[in-house]
This record gives C-alpha cells, sequence and structure tokens, in this order.
C-alpha cells in the first residue's frame, strides 16, 4: 500500500488572511472561539497536538509560521496498532483571503478515508469559514 492509496488531496478558501488562518488552526485560545471541545497545540517541532476533546492526539512535525504545518493524527478509535497519519497543510493568499490546502495521508482503510474528508469540511473548514465571517460582520 502506498502512501497516496488512502489519503484526501482538498483545497478551500477561508475569508481571511493567511497569518489570521494559521493563529486559528494552532492556538488553542482561538481555536475555542470557532469549535467545540478542548485543544492543546504546542507550536514547536514534537510539540504535541490534542484535537476534539482528545479524539485526536500527534505530534508537530514542522511548521512554517503563516505557510505551513505539518502533525501526525492519530484518532484514539484507532487500533492501538495502527500507525498515525499525516496531516500537511499549506496556506496561500488568495484574492479572497487565503487558500488552505490540505494533504491527509497513512489511513489505515478508506473508510477512514472517507470519513475524514466530510470531516474536515465539517468540523474544521466550515466552522473555521463561519468564524471568520461572523468576524467581519
Amino acid at each position: 500500500m502506498s502512501e497516496n492509496e488512502f489519503s484526501i488531496e482538498m483545497n478551500y478558501v477561508v475569508y481571511a488572511k493567511p497569518e489570521a488562518v494559521f493563529n486559528a488552526l494552532t492556538n488553542p485560545d482561538i481555536m475555542k472561539e470557532w469549535i467545540e471541545g478542548s485543544f492543546v497545540f504546542e507550536l514547536k517541532k514534537g510539540g504535541n497536538v490534542e484535537l476534539f476533546d482528545g479524539w485526536v492526539k500527534g505530534e508537530v512535525l514542522s511548521f512554517i509560521n503563516n505557510e505551513s504545518l505539518s502533525y501526525s493524527w492519530k484518532p484514539n478509535t484507532w487500533d492501538k496498532k495502527t500507525k498515525a497519519s499525516l496531516v500537511k497543510i499549506e496556506l496561500k493568499p488568495d484574492a479572497a483571503g487565503t487558500r488552505v490546502f490540505i494533504h491527509h495521508s497513512l489511513f489505515p482503510s478508506n473508510d477512514d478515508t472517507d470519513k475524514h474528508r466530510h470531516g474536515w469540511i465539517n468540523f474544521v473548514l466550515d466552522p473555521l469559514n463561519d468564524y471568520f465571517i461572523g468576524l467581519m460582520k
């Protein structure tokens, strides 16, 4: 099985500048403003990542402020023997704000891939955009 066999490639426009999007994706104090749950995001290489009340745990692998971010991702519902998946996010300026490119790879199954594709939209990207649209009002 190749890394791309069970992976997601998507892009989405968020109506805010890359700096604001990066902060909203990595700062727990801002995260709680646009999504429910508790979060840990230690923005340093090797830093802990815990999202959605600990449903997902991982580790920061790399980042370039306001441009890119990668971290491991393992939901607590996956078998203990299952390796973590890999999230890579790139932020590019767009006329409307920021184009967010997501590559999420190394899923254990097609079912997990499909669930996460919907999850990125429903639990991350749409709420994030709604947050920024609300700030504009």
